[in-house]
């Protein structure tokens, strides 16, 4: 009787403690996850905050042929940088097709998620040059705004990638009205792709050229500038003009 009295004694501290460790499994593997989602939330500021910096820079920089911009890239190990070709495409009505690429930063789905319509804008706003949180135009027909955008995207696929969250960094397209004539200026990330391992310690954006074209047009003429960047989409249309100035800005972008 009392053999049988410790061996049930014996089971059910075996239960227990199998409880306990099934308990813990699961707390340990809840707290990873939170862990993890802290840490990879913390790589996408730092990861905003480097690309910002680009951004500036490149901006301030992008009219003089010759200049190289070279930057070691965050190592964050919870997320990865990709180029990304024809990311924008753009049309000046009856002068020009123009195409675009951009440089993305992603986190995958399992690290960190944000629902799919999730939109920040970072750096960009409205066509008119106002900021704003949620909404981004590829043309811009102010001079003060920012031409370099940087807007955060939650879940979604590019290239064939599945992200929780991305960054995407673009060049916009801006106009500058000076009647009767406008300055068009077209920025173009075209991007070299370096497949070999190990090649995604280093950030270089080269400015290639500056090319200016003037266009006389019909005095009185419209001109319509419109733009696609991913889901984004802009339109303006300048009337009044006698002659447009389309300024190419070539820029090359790769790692090394």
């Amino acid at each position: 009787m009392m053999s049988r009295i410790g061996q049930s004694n014996i089971i059910g501290v075996v239960i227990l403690i199998a409880v306990v460790l099934i308990i813990s499994s699961v707390f340990l593997i809840y707290a990873m996850g939170n862990f993890n989602k802290s840490a990879a939330s913390a790589a996408l500021s730092q990861v905003e905050s480097f690309l910002t910096n680009v951004a500036d820079d490149v901006e301030a920089s992008m009219y003089v042929p010759g200049t190289v911009l070279v930057y070691p890239i965050p190592s964050t190990g919870y997320g990865a940088f990709n180029l990304i070709n024809r990311y924008c495409n753009y049309t000046i009505s009856g002068y020009g097709n123009f195409t675009s690429g951009a440089l993305v930063y992603g986190i995958p789905p399992g690290l960190l998620s944000y629902p799919v319509n999730f939109i920040d804008v970072i750096r960009g706003g409205y066509g008119n040059g106002l900021p704003s949180a949620v909404v981004d135009s590829p043309i811009v027909n102010n001079s003060a705004a920012p031409l370099i955008s940087i807007v955060q995207f939650g879940y979604g696929e590019v290239l064939g990638v599945s992200y929780g969250t991305y960054l995407v960094v673009f060049p916009r397209v801006m106009i500058v009205e000076n009647p009767p004539n406008a300055y068009i200026y077209v920025p173009v990330f075209n991007p070299i792709t370096n497949t070999a391992l190990g090649s995604r310690t280093t950030l270089i954006i080269n400015v290639t050229s500056v090319e200016s074209t003037v266009i006389s047009l019909p005095s009185g003429s419209s001109v319509t500038v419109s733009g696609e960047c991913g889901d984004l989409s802009g339109l303006v249309t300048v009337n009044n003009l006698n002659s447009i100035n389309i300024v190419i800005i070539n820029m090359t972008i790769t790692y090394r």
